[in-house]
């Protein structure tokens, strides 16, 4: 088959780009493991993910706002301090099927009214109705902060995992996404110290938006859980292994010197330095997430799947590390961390 030389240079060209699509975690770590078992002939392991339990329904999480309840008196006294406005889009057919955010948005505008009506010269009949009203809205703000927490469909999809992992190096859509769960753990201690005026401006929809866009928790969480089992599995096998026996007589052999080669090509250079980008993803975004989560019934789940994983993955990555420098210590390898 013969090519154009236009058709040459397009051919080499979509050669050139196949070639430089990065690698997942767990393509990353699949290629280290073909390679370690090459060497040191070790049986091959398909490693597999433990399944995990089902996040709660939302029904199940989601708990009922109580309503104020306005008589025509009421109803017409508000129009002094432009509740009325408020109280309309809450009956609207729109507002009776508000999303949790939409909820929670509409009920932190509704405090900050309640509390400007209170700073006004407002009629002495409404004063003491306000207030009641104030009372109860900020008795029941935490209900509202915990059903979008619990119930919203672009924040379940984070906590459920993803179906595709992180690439070697990337970044894109960390930055957004650590600012996102920034804003919304901004938003919750506003809540807690009763900065309605603040807390109505957040902007929820835009962080929730950029959450779905980028999907980084979803695939951060499926990148530590599998680079965890990943270790568990595999290191039973080269544990065995007992470093001394790969050089005889203290002897460099071919073998050693292929598995230098190994150790510093691709534990180091790749495998290290993915999981070392893994672990501060997690470090920075774990307290976040935590956070936010801390006091409602999904943090065990969410414990599961981001903390025990990372902690898992600490733990197995120490005894791998240990295996290599053993191995440095028993046989004339001079491996350094690179």
């Amino acid at each position: 088959m013969k090519f154009s030389m236009p058709g040459l240079m397009l051919l080499v060209g979509l050669l050139n780009l196949s070639g430089c699509s990065k690698p997942d975690s767990k393509a990353t770590l699949t290629d280290y493991q073909q390679r370690l078992s090459r060497v040191l002939q070790l049986d091959s392991v398909k490693v597999q993910m433990e399944p995990l339990p089902a996040l709660p329904r939302p029904s199940e999480l989601r708990q009922p706002l109580p309503d104020i309840r306005l008589d025509l008196a009421d109803a017409w006294a508000s129009r002094e301090c432009g509740l009325d406005q408020l109280i309309g889009e809450r009956n609207s057919s729109l507002g009776r099927v508000f999303q949790p955010s939409m909820q929670l948005n509409y009920e932190l505008r509704l405090l900050a009214r309640l509390q400007r009506c209170l700073q006004q010269d407002i009629s002495p009949e409404l004063q003491p109705q306000i207030t009641n009203w104030l009372s109860e809205k900020q008795q029941s703000i935490t209900i509202a902060l915990h059903n979008m927490l619990l119930a919203d469909d672009t924040l379940r999809r984070q906590w459920q995992g993803s179906k595709q992992q992180l690439l070697a190096d990337e970044n894109s859509g960390f930055i957004e996404s650590s600012s996102a769960l920034n804003d919304l753990a901004g938003l919750a201690e506003q809540i807690s110290q009763q900065q309605w005026q603040r807390a109505a401006a957040v902007d929820i929809e835009q962080s929730l938006a950029a959450l779905y866009q980028h999907d980084f928790p979803g695939k951060l969480q499926q990148s530590l859980r599998y680079s965890a089992a990943w270790f568990s599995q595999v290191n039973p096998q080269l544990l065995t292994i007992v470093p001394a026996s790969l050089c005889p007589n203290g002897r460099s052999t071919e073998q050693l010197k292929i598995l230098t080669t190994v150790f510093s090509k691709f534990f180091i250079a790749e495998v290290q330095a993915h999981l070392a980008q893994l672990r501060r993803f997690y470090t920075e975004s774990w307290p976040l997430i935590a956070g936010l989560y801390r006091d409602t019934a999904l943090f065990p789940a969410l414990q599961q799947r981001y903390q025990q994983p990372a902690e898992q993955l600490q733990q197995q990555l120490m005894l791998h590390v240990q295996w290599w420098q053993q191995l440095n210590k028993a046989c004339p390898v001079g491996l350094t961390p690179g």
